[in-house]
């Protein structure tokens, strides 16, 4: 394999290899790659199917999955390191990392599959319905800013299985040894968890949108001293600080409707980094106490099109550009689904056991930042050049089309070297034809 791929590439995959003997690790990097270079969706067969130069049986990678001792969780640290050698300070938005968190569903119909019930679609999608049948994941990524691309990337680490109360799995024992059944947070707040810990409890802020501007989501954040930076619904409310003039015993002092801080106070126009351009918006700010919430947290009102953009954040350093610099930057773990889902097919895994589910999707999301480190290295222009116009350098699309040119172009090399199950030009064929399938 190693004669096939970029210099580059295979380089990455090595730092892997510490976690898999020397058979787990033909078959984990075979999988990375064949992840990019097959079209359509990833199920095993496709993934073995293109991996040629592995003579296994089919039952040999699905027991990579299920079976075969590795751990995701060791994985993880490595890439992270990996993550945070390579990108350096672009791994901090304003001086701390940013983490982004979203849900997304995933539609299955196999009934032994942990987890798998209806879940209400929230897409607004028609076609789609109103409930949708499998599975919700928690997903986790790191946010940085690309100075040559200009924009924010979102490096998709972490994902967690959320249990539902009709098809339950999770459960949650207190020191009584009384189980609950396990909430959203449950699952959602452990990958934050783990991220700080992996980042030696550095300075650390998350970004998620208005579903998780709650207390019992926010508050064991900042416990931890993580912040959380989101966005509050139109009818939202907020207290100052009580006054002298109050009773003794108050606790809250005005009570405003945020929505109209924006015609209350005074406000100023400000010029912030939106979604790869220069903008300049209208807005005002306020500290005030939001229900439930531990601590104060600044306000901030955007003039909308419509109505007014409610943002808050829990660090009140933060000033209003960087507070909607932020906010907009979330938006960059959606078009990371995106992708895991039409090129690294997060959404097609087939396996029943949880073990191999868990890996499927955590592979999916490293082979994700392996390909984007990949495009961002400026090492690549031999067999990467920039795209044409037109074409984001961001597409995945153009990477596999490069990837799969330069595969094809060493099988048929002569100085390809030794490449097993090609002795002759059907071999050869056959080699290319599984490869563009």
């Amino acid at each position: 394999m190693a004669a096939l791929v970029p210099e580059i590439l295979f380089a990455y995959l090595l730092l892997f290899r510490p976690h898999f003997n020397k058979p787990s690790f033909v078959f984990f990097s075979g999988y990375i790659l064949s992840l990019l270079l097959t079209s359509g969706r990833k199920t095993m067969s496709r993934v073995a199917h293109t991996c040629f130069w592995v003579e296994r049986h089919l039952a040999s990678w699905e027991r990579f999955l299920a079976e075969n001792r590795w751990d995701p969780t060791a994985l993880f640290a490595t890439l992270l390191d990996t993550l945070r050698v390579k990108l350096a300070d672009s791994l901090k938005v304003h001086g701390a990392y940013l983490a982004a968190v979203d849900t997304l569903l995933i539609a299955k119909n196999g009934h032994k599959m942990p987890g798998v019930q209806f879940w209400k679609d929230h897409s607004g999608n028609a076609d789609r319905g109103e409930r949708i049948r499998g599975h919700h994941w928690a997903i986790l990524g790191l946010i940085a800013f690309s100075q040559s691309w200009e924009r924010f990337l979102c490096l998709p680490l972490l994902m967690q299985l959320i249990s539902g109360q009709l098809n339950p799995f999770m459960f949650i024992v207190d020191p009584q040894g009384v189980a609950t059944l396990a909430t959203i947070w449950d699952s959602v707040l452990p990958l934050i968890f783990q991220l700080h810990l992996y980042l030696h409890q550095a300075a650390l802020r998350v970004v998620v949108d208005a579903y998780f501007a709650k207390a019992p989501f926010i508050n064991p954040l900042l416990e931890k001293g993580i912040h959380v930076i989101s966005r509050l619904r139109r009818d939202a409310v907020g207290w100052d600080d009580p006054t002298p003039d109050q009773r003794s015993d108050a606790k809250r002092g005005r009570k405003w409707k945020l929505a109209q801080l924006l015609t209350a106070l005074p406000s100023e126009l400000v010029s912030v980094h939106l979604y790869g351009k220069v903008v300049t918006v209208r807005a005002v700010c306020r500290e005030v106490w939001l229900r439930d919430i531990s601590q104060k947290v600044k306000v901030v009102v955007v003039e909308g099109l419509k109505e007014p953009i409610i943002l808050f954040s829990t660090d009140l350093a933060l000033s209003i550009a960087q507070i909607i610099e932020i906010y907009g930057a979330r938006f960059t773990i959606e078009l990371a689904i995106r992708d895991l889902k039409e090129h690294f097919g997060l959404a097609d895994y087939q396996c029943y056991l949880a073990t191999a589910i868990h890996r499927f999707v955590h592979l999916a999301c490293l082979a994700f930042c392996l390909y984007r480190l990949v495009q961002l290295d400026k090492a690549t222009g031999d067999w990467l050049p920039s795209a044409p116009k037109g074409v984001s350098p961001a597409s995945f699309a153009y990477l596999r089309q490069r990837l799969q040119r330069y595969v094809v172009g060493h099988i048929l090399s002569s100085q390809s070297g030794e490449i097993p199950n090609l002795e002759d030009s059907q071999s050869k064929l056959e080699a290319i034809l599984r490869i563009v399938a």
